[in-house]
């Protein structure tokens, strides 16, 4: 019985900071659809840096869409400010630039690869956010589980 409980615990810990653990850029964005793409972003702001990541799948199959051209144009008050290639990393394509830390933007994605050219628009409103809490859940789940470890050894080595 308390094994169950002493997993059951860190099992609950592990799903409950679950969400803290983010993909290669960050929370995702935008999802969407165009051509021959199906297309997920990702968006992460640090110290003064914004991890921008785009995966790009065949919506036929699924599969990743490798040696794509991947073109990021930023519109910011309406204004073009900028075009940023995004680069492949892994499975996704991937821009990391200097910006401020509040961050509201019109996205044009520019896809060219073997299957084809196709253009995606999404707004980008990334605001500063508090990384204390999950600091704090992260590192209590972590105490939980080593509490609920040596209680199960004390357990074990009284018995």
């Amino acid at each position: 019985m308390t094994r169950f409980i002493a997993a059951s615990a860190l099992a609950w810990a592990v799903f409950l900071n679950a969400g803290i653990a983010h993909t290669h850029g960050g929370d995702q964005v935008y999802s969407g659809r165009a051509g021959a793409y199906q297309v997920r972003a990702y968006a992460n702001w640090a110290d003064g840096w914004l991890d921008y990541s785009i995966e790009v799948r065949n919506a036929a199959t699924g599969a990743l869409v490798p040696d794509a051209r991947v073109i990021v144009s930023v519109f910011d008050n309406g204004t073009k400010s900028a075009d940023y290639t995004a680069y492949e990393s892994g499975a996704v394509y991937e821009f990391v630039e200097k910006s401020r830390s509040t961050v509201q933007w019109r996205l044009v994605i520019d896809i060219q690869s073997a299957l084809g050219a196709a253009k995606l628009t999404h707004r980008l409103d990334l605001k500063p956010t508090n990384w204390l809490w999950p600091t704090a859940a992260v590192a209590a789940s972590f105490f939980a589980a080593v509490a609920a470890h040596l209680f199960v050894a004390r357990r074990r080595t009284s018995a």
